[in-house]
């Protein structure tokens, strides 16, 4: 998870992964402009900056490759018009900030220290003493901040339950509703891995982990590629299988129903001569597929099957 801070001639921050993973955004991304100087913190992956005549921390910068949405509330800034003409942090240790002024006199600024005891407890998956810190802190303006690099740190670290409760704090109805999705209605690891990587926004990713897990989960694949209207790529993988041609033509002519629409790729017409659609047939395989999927992770069938 190492990553690493780059400010370019244009004096523009940037943050990029050292090492390529899947399952995260691969490029860099552009974090503040106007930055005088930068240092990581010695303990933590907090990031400052002296940016605009503003002293800014990042609590968890990695948040832009996990959820980006939760970058502002990660980030506090500070006034520093103070600090002068050319100030420079000197060192970045705990959640003390030293920044030395033009004049050569030296300035201490304090950031929030629960978010370092935070941290820790992440990194060692102490999921229940990160929950019970965050609800100890009763600072209104501490709060936001705990909340979020606990949802990102948890999604991470793929501890749904966690991730589950800090949304709820943070008032994140719609993430929290797919979060809960995710750890009740997917029931194998590979299909919960591939879920989180769509989260984050990498469907490649998440194409590649439900296709690689064995057996593949061929309905999960086609039906990502489906709700993010992928579709001649949901159909390249039914072909490529010769499974769930029909799904793919079916949801097809679904959505083009909706919104009034008539087909006009020629693909598509083609095979929709060749595979009659049956939403009875359609629905048995994917309960087949769900259910194989309940079994291989050790599951009981469900209700709707016995």
């Amino acid at each position: 998870e190492r990553r690493v801070s780059l400010v370019d001639r244009n004096r523009d921050l940037f943050l990029a992964p050292v090492v390529p993973q899947p399952g995260i955004f691969r490029g860099t991304y552009k974090l503040q402009t106007q930055v005088d100087t930068v240092a990581w913190c010695d303990s933590t992956d907090m990031l400052c900056a002296i940016a605009d005549s503003r002293f800014i921390v990042w609590y968890y910068p990695n948040v832009v490759f996990v959820d980006r949405d939760l970058l502002a509330a990660t980030t506090e800034t500070v006034d520093g018009s103070n600090l002068g003409k050319s100030p420079f942090v000197s060192n970045f240790c705990g959640n003390r900030a030293t920044v030395r002024k033009g004049d050569g006199s030296q300035v201490v600024i304090t950031v929030s220290r629960y978010v370092a005891m935070l941290q820790g407890l992440c990194r060692e998956k102490r999921w229940n003493e990160s929950i019970r810190l965050c609800r100890f802190v009763k600072d209104a303006a501490s709060q936001p901040q705990l909340w979020s690099v606990l949802a990102a740190m948890a999604i991470q670290g793929r501890h749904l339950e966690s991730v589950q409760i800090a949304l709820a704090a943070l008032v994140e109805v719609g993430k929290l509703e797919y979060m809960e999705h995710v750890s009740e209605k997917v029931y194998s690891e590979e299909g919960k891995a591939a879920a989180i990587a769509l989260y984050r926004r990498c469907p490649d990713e998440a194409e590649a982990i439900l296709l690689q897990a064995k057996p593949p989960l061929l309905y999960r694949a086609i039906k990502m590629n489906i709700r993010l209207f992928r579709w001649n790529r949901a159909m390249e993988i039914a072909l490529k299988n010769k499974k769930h041609v029909d799904t793919v033509l079916g949801y097809r002519a679904r959505y083009l129903e909706r919104f009034g629409k008539v087909e006009t790729n020629a693909k598509f017409l083609q095979y929709s001569k060749e595979f009659p659609v049956d939403w009875e047939t359609i629905k048995a395989k994917i309960s087949n597929e769900k259910e194989d999927e309940r079994a291989r992770s050790g599951l009981p069938p469900s209700s709707d099957s016995k």
